[in-house]
């Protein structure tokens, strides 16, 4: 089952149609009360969290719910904190539903959103020298530095 709650009526009805299997929630809350959507996929805005949204997200994930996360932009710092808990579908700015379904279909891995984690992070990372390997010879590598 997926789970939706975007905070705007018209966007919760088109992905409700859009998404065979989903329902829409009137309050966020709904969801952390009841145990019967542990280990489901919300489709949810950050923005229409109405309590805190750390202790929200931490608690959506301590109940092993997958979290496609809408978000104005990469430097919304609600970002940084669905990464700090491990949610990698992440979808910024307007959108198609066909967007959220690829989604679905293709969960995100952190490879597909490392470059944004180095950015909220502010992770340098210094790139090794590439050397040239030449002249292999009776076995031996001769290396060009």
């Amino acid at each position: 089952m997926v789970v939706i709650y975007t905070g705007s009526n018209e966007i919760d009805k088109i992905l409700e149609t859009e998404i065979k299997g989903s329902m829409v929630v009137s309050y966020s809350d709904f969801i952390i009360e009841d145990d019967k959507f542990k280990d489901q996929t919300v489709i949810l805005a950050a923005n229409a969290i109405e309590t805190n949204f750390r202790e929200y997200i931490f608690l959506l994930r301590s109940m092993n719910i997958r979290v496609i996360l809408l978000l104005k932009n990469e430097k919304d710092e609600n970002t940084k904190i669905a990464l700090e808990n491990g949610i990698y579908d992440l979808v910024f700015g307007n959108f198609y539903p066909s967007q959220i379904k690829e989604i679905l279909d293709n969960p995100r891995t952190f490879s597909d959103i490392s470059k944004i984690y180095r950015k909220c992070f502010n992770i340098q990372i210094k790139r090794k020298v590439k050397r040239d390997i030449k002249n292999k010879k009776n076995n031996r590598f001769y290396i060009k530095r």
